[in-house]
């Protein structure tokens, strides 16, 4: 037997009649053997070679003679069982390079396909790099039994690809052949390329990371880059289309490693003297918990330079506290990290009773527990929203107006890696009007998709997670695998 041709064999006895001929039927179905093959001679045993056949496919086939019968006075046929066979598995898999997607400033998705496979794929993935005659770099993901399939592969996102640079690739499979006892590369025959997109002027990678919401609508560009050493804090100030509306990016330096990490991204809304969002990740790698407790220490965000912060000074005299976004339990790796988790602009009225000290903290509470490590990331982000015929209040800081939130939400996205390619994502949002409540955070009636929650914000959350891993995350209200 072979990848393209077998040997059948047979034999007869009994024979009381004249045989003329001997030989085989066949097929690829045991109930259809449409194939005739006649043996050379009428003697048994007998064999016949046939070739033509497609490799890694099962073969059933039967023998049969043609004897005479006296009775009748005519020839008839006799058959055997029916047994089969499976041709050799060759790597023959077709392989195609198709057009990248869900491409960024400084990540993109590959993807390719496979057809015509007889032996197993043990891997897929893509060569890729800067030239197109010249690509080192190489990233892959599992393979599978099927005969043909699409694969997909992220390059950039935790290693970011550099912002209006052209990108070169080839799919690839590693496919079995069985006649050789080893894996053998399929390269697609052509060479495919993509452009990242400019990044916003002045603005850095980390607006285009997988836990930031899309700015881009807000055309943000950087205006200034300061230092704060009380509290670690190299920051990142950025415009954003509107005259009150700034996005900060705070830094802290990772207490064992000494690298600048980022520490959380707040979009502020001088019209609210709040923030609409925060956006932070969680990771006990990257943001350990320390357990350095609490600095209740509030002031003004020094990144932001829009003329009124609200300190919120006489929030308790109307039944609201200051309502941490980035809560001080998310950031306990140092004291200074957590220093920056009391910025003004990291606060938005909060009703007290049964809510801040109540549900909401039993959530804060949940998402500093889930906390994953090493290469699993959990991105957070958490806002508010003005729905209604929202009230305000009279602020002594500044004789303010300060509007009251209608709502607090936490959209949570935690994804999955092999090395920098995202592997599967889980997503779920939580909402809850500013008021006290009874009951679970996890109650029916708190819990939403990221989906719901985005189009009531109006923005893109989650916004650079590849769609294939995004949109079921995003869709998603079974809150179950992160309340258990």
């Amino acid at each position: 037997m072979s990848s393209g041709g077998a040997t059948l064999q047979g034999s007869y006895s009994g024979a009381t009649g004249t045989i003329d001929e001997v030989g085989f039927y066949y097929g690829t179905t045991s109930g259809n053997l449409p194939n005739k093959a006649a043996a050379t001679g009428t003697g048994s045993p007998f064999s016949k070679a046939i070739t033509g056949l497609t490799a890694g496919t099962k073969y059933y086939y039967k023998a049969y003679v043609h004897e005479y019968n006296e009775s009748t006075s005519s020839y008839e046929y006799r058959y055997g069982s029916v047994s089969n066979f499976t041709t050799t598995k060759l790597a023959t898999a077709s392989v195609t390079t198709s057009a990248a997607s869900a491409i960024t400033s400084s990540a993109g998705v590959l993807n390719g396909s496979y057809s015509g496979a007889s032996g197993t794929i043990y891997e897929t993935g893509f060569y890729w790099g800067t030239a197109q005659n010249n690509l080192p770099n190489k990233v892959t993901t599992d393979g599978s039994n099927a005969a043909s399939g699409s694969f997909s592969c992220t390059i950039g996102g935790a290693s970011p690809l550099n912002a209006s640079s052209t990108y070169y690739y080839k799919a690839y499979v590693l496919e079995y052949n069985e006649a050789t006892g080893a894996y053998e590369e399929r390269l697609a025959g052509s060479v495919l390329s993509f452009p990242t997109t400019a990044v916003p002027a002045g603005a850095a990678a980390y607006l285009t990371a997988y836990g930031m919401p899309d700015v881009s609508g807000l055309n943000p560009s950087q205006t200034q880059t300061g230092t704060y050493s009380d509290k670690d804090d190299t920051w990142y100030r950025f415009s954003a289309g509107s005259n009150s509306r700034q996005i900060a990016v705070h830094t802290y330096t990772h207490p064992t490693s000494s690298e600048k990490t980022v520490n959380y991204i707040v979009l502020y809304d001088q019209s609210k003297y709040a923030p609409l969002w925060t956006a932070h990740t969680m990771n006990t790698t990257y943001w350990p918990n320390n357990s350095v407790g609490r600095n209740d220490s509030w002031m003004n965000d020094p990144a932001i330079s829009l003329t009124q912060q609200s300190g919120l000074d006489d929030a308790n005299s109307v039944g609201y506290s200051r309502g941490h976004l980035v809560a001080s339990n998310y950031r306990q790796a140092t004291v200074k990290q957590n220093k920056q988790t009391f910025y003004y602009s990291n606060q938005a009225p909060q009703w007290q009773n049964n809510f801040n000290d109540g549900i909401w903290s039993e959530l804060e509470e949940q998402v500093a527990s889930k906390a994953p490590s090493g290469t699993t990331m959990m991105y957070v982000v958490t806002g508010v929203l003005y729905e209604g015929n929202t009230t305000t209040y009279p602020s002594n800081s500044g004789n303010l107006n300060v509007p009251i939130p209608s709502h607090f939400y936490k959209c949570i996205m935690k994804c999955t890696f092999s090395g920098s390619t995202i592997t599967g994502a889980q997503g779920i949002a939580f909402v809850y009007t500013n008021e006290a409540h009874n009951g679970s955070y996890y109650d029916a009636a708190y819990v939403t998709s990221i989906d719901a929650i985005e189009a009531r914000a109006g923005f893109d959350f989650f916004a650079y997670v590849p769609t294939q891993y995004q949109k079921g995350a995003e869709a998603n209200t079974n809150a179950s695998w992160f309340t258990n």
